[in-house]
């Protein structure tokens, strides 16, 4: 059983020496690291020479600076092994981070997708744990994950190579949350999903990140990159004849809460265009009415988009 570690790196230089040697320290030792330096400006490449050249099982290239989709994309085409993992260069893993990975996929039959906790790292380290399943449904795992707000992170899974190169999945390039366009859609593609409950990637949460960004014009990129990938998805999950209607309305009011969260971070002017971006694609129709409170949030989606968004932002 052969691992693809995909690392793109790009302004990562404090960080890339511990991201590299987390890995290098694995248990588990069959293993490629294919690191993607996306023309990163600093001194970044030198610390991948160094691990290329004594490790046979690291290999570095160097494109032009694309964004992280495209790096990442670049390492799929690049990968030999049985299953891709996403590591970001500022980020690390457990010692036993591919061990348990490996496990799993004997115990479970070779899943296409095993998804496991991380320990979130900000001024304290809080342990998130996954929900504990075995080859469940693409629709099941959506059920079981979706209730999770970091359900979607590419770093957060493996990925049986072989499906997906049969989906042929590839990230927006230049998009912010491109793992929001995209994750979901693997996951209901998915024919059987297993777990890790255990924390086994660290998730290091700086001041700079993309994630953390915001200044207004990246304020504005995020909403409207978002909505721009709640589009393809809404068009590729409509074709999706595995599921039925009512999981399709689960996982479309899933997407369509999301657009409000990102939509309360935007200032005035650029809330009011966003909000109107929504009531055009009429996203009230989206959401679950199956109980009272929902009937009510979908009526005032549907009648008073700015005042339901409002009242969420306080």
């Amino acid at each position: 059983m052969k691992f693809s570690i995909i690392i793109p790196v790009y302004h990562v230089e404090k960080h890339l020496r511990k991201c590299l040697n987390s890995i290098k320290s694995q248990i588990y030792t069959n293993f490629e690291v294919i690191i993607v330096n996306d023309g990163s400006p600093d001194q970044s490449q030198k610390i991948i020479d160094e691990f290329v050249q004594k490790d046979h099982r690291f290999f570095g290239y160097q494109k032009e600076n694309g964004g992280l989709s495209d790096a990442r994309n670049y390492g799929i085409s690049k990968a030999t092994g049985d299953y891709l993992l996403f590591v970001d260069g500022d980020d690390y893993v457990s010692p036993d981070y591919l061990k348990s990975i490996e496990e799993t996929v004997v115990i479970d039959h070779k899943p296409d997708l095993i998804h496991f906790g991380f320990i979130l790292q900000k001024k304290t380290n809080t342990m998130m744990k996954a929900p504990s399943f075995s080859n469940q449904t693409g629709i099941q795992a959506f059920y079981t994950l979706s209730k999770d707000s970091y359900f979607v992170t590419a770093w957060s899974y493996a990925y049986r190579r072989e499906f997906w190169l049969e989906h042929k999945f590839q990230y927006q390039k230049g998009k912010y949350h491109e793992d929001y366009g995209l994750t979901p859609y693997v996951v209901l593609c998915a024919k059987t999903v297993s777990s890790i409950p255990d924390s086994i990637y660290y998730y290091i949460v700086r001041s700079n990140s993309i994630m953390t960004a915001n200044d207004e014009a990246k304020l504005i990129k995020k909403a409207n990159d978002t909505l721009e990938q709640y589009d393809i998805l809404n068009e590729e999950i409509s074709k999706l004849k595995t599921l039925s209607v009512e999981e399709k309305q689960y996982v479309m009011s899933y997407l369509t809460n999301t657009l409000f969260v990102k939509g309360k971070s935007l200032p005035n002017y650029s809330f009011k265009e966003f909000t109107q971006k929504l009531k055009q694609r009429e996203v009230w129709k989206y959401l679950q009415s199956n109980t009272i409170m929902r009937k009510l949030k979908r009526y005032l989606v549907k009648h008073h988009l700015c005042f339901y968004m409002k009242r969420i932002v306080k």
